[in-house]
């Protein structure tokens, strides 16, 4: 008797490929990046509360203190969430440039070159636009006033992750993660808008529920955004962001001067 009628046992390239993360599992990275900031903001910021109390006058002052509590927070949630996302998305989705992948693939140089040219813009015309909308009242930011207080040393040390590690991270969630997912269910358009939205809403507690500097924000999201479609890559998004956010720190470094 011969196995000719028997069902074939299917090949491993004909197996179905792995789920495509969805809206909840994409929502749920972007929330944990931030809870865990949160969380080991906390743990470290205890931990340097009793190094203080326990060693008085051998330990630097509270402004440079939470810089370090600062940096270890961020390093520690942008390592954890970017293991879990690029683990989750594989290898493969990472390096598409098409709607559903993350576009982790080298860009057209023209598109370096436009990016950093809106990462400079885009602080000039949102800082116009919160000027606008704020009036008279005073625009601030954590980092930032924690930044105002430090030693100009601290203030150097912190520069890598405002300017490189956050922004590496926060492309990675949203004009990866959170974009693709929007681009394969409303296209490109819907996605670009509603991802920049999102983008800003969510850094409303880092400041201080100022409604009025989200715009700034908001056209970081559309800049970095629409150059994560037009350039089928990641990484423009990135160096507009990483521009952005290094232009912002100039007034860490001017106000020591002045003062």
């Amino acid at each position: 008797m011969t196995d000719d009628y028997l069902p074939a046992s299917p090949s491993p390239t004909a197996l179905a490929p792995p789920r495509t993360p969805g809206v909840v599992e994409t929502t749920l990275c972007i929330a944990a990046y931030f809870g865990l900031q949160f969380a080991f903001g906390g743990l470290f910021g205890g931990i340097s509360m009793q190094i203080a109390r326990s060693f008085p006058g051998h330990v630097p002052p509270a402004p440079d203190r939470l810089i370090v509590v600062v940096i270890l927070t961020v390093l520690c949630a942008a390592v954890v969430v970017s293991w879990l996302l690029l683990r989750r998305w594989g290898a493969a989705r990472a390096t598409d440039p098409g709607p559903a992948g993350l576009g982790f693939t080298p860009p057209a140089g023209r598109f370096i070159v436009l990016a950093s040219a809106l990462g400079v813009a885009a602080p000039v015309i949102g800082g116009l636009l919160t000027q606008l909308l704020a009036g008279d009242h005073t625009v601030s930011q954590a980092v930032s006033d924690i930044a105002d207080k430090a030693d100009i040393g601290m203030r150097v040390a912190l520069l890598p992750v405002v300017v490189l590690i956050g922004p590496a991270v926060e492309e990675l969630l949203f004009r990866g993660a959170l974009l693709s997912i929007l681009r394969t269910r409303l296209g490109d358009g819907w996605a670009i808008g509603l991802s920049a939205l999102i983008f800003g809403t969510i850094h409303l507690p880092d400041l201080a529920w100022l409604w009025y500097a989200v715009p700034n924000l908001v056209l970081v999201g559309l800049f970095c955004a629409w150059l994560r479609v037009r350039s089928g890559s990641i990484w423009p998004a990135f160096v507009a962001h990483a521009a952005n956010n290094a232009l912002a720190t100039v007034a860490w470094f001017t106000v020591a001067a002045g003062s």
